[in-house]
């Protein structure tokens, strides 16, 4: 059964600046072919409640803005998750695959505001992310800067922490 995907409610593109347009890069199910060629999925989302939030923010040392974990159970094994960063300038939904024992396969970045991008897109940055699993992230030096996009850095590797985290805590044992 393959999923269709609606993963970018209105109000959350509104949140956006309106001085900026938001760029879609890829839609979900583009993320999937991407992450998962030939695969097909099953969704598995759930909802966080206002303790398991917490819990994961604090574990993850990074911030929870949405309750709803949005994520897929592929057919060749491993999870797809899609998720949102905030930081102060802009919203940015990725997605981020993990084989079976939660490492990461790969991330894709797909929408932000164009402007506040720099980089994060580049498919030689992203793969810093690849073979990732949870602990690995701990340090600032773990993933490498860009010039002018320290904040952006910043918010996806906490995105993915907090991912990893999700992972460690509702997905490997329980689902």
């Amino acid at each position: 059964m393959r999923s269709q995907l609606l993963l970018i409610p209105p109000a959350l593109c509104a949140m956006a600046q309106p001085a900026h347009a938001l760029t879609i890069y890829l839609t979900g199910e583009q993320a999937q072919k991407i992450l998962f060629p030939r695969a097909t999925f099953i969704d598995k989302s759930f909802d966080l409640t206002d303790k398991e939030a917490t819990e994961i923010g604090k574990a993850a040392d990074a911030m929870v803005n949405v309750s709803r974990v949005m994520m897929w159970k592929v057919s060749t094994g491993g999870w797809f998750f899609v998720d949102q960063s905030q930081s102060v300038d802009t919203t940015y939904t990725y997605a981020i695959g993990l084989d079976s024992k939660g490492v990461v396969i790969g991330i894709e970045i797909m929408d932000c505001i164009e402007d506040f991008c720099r980089g994060i897109r580049l498919p030689e940055w992203r793969v810093q992310y690849k073979g990732k699993k949870l602990g690995d992230l701990k340090g600032k030096d773990e993933i490498e800067n860009l010039s002018g996009a320290t904040r952006n850095v910043v918010q996806i590797t906490d995105g993915v922490r907090k991912i990893l985290t999700i992972h460690d805590r509702f997905v490997k044992n329980a689902r």
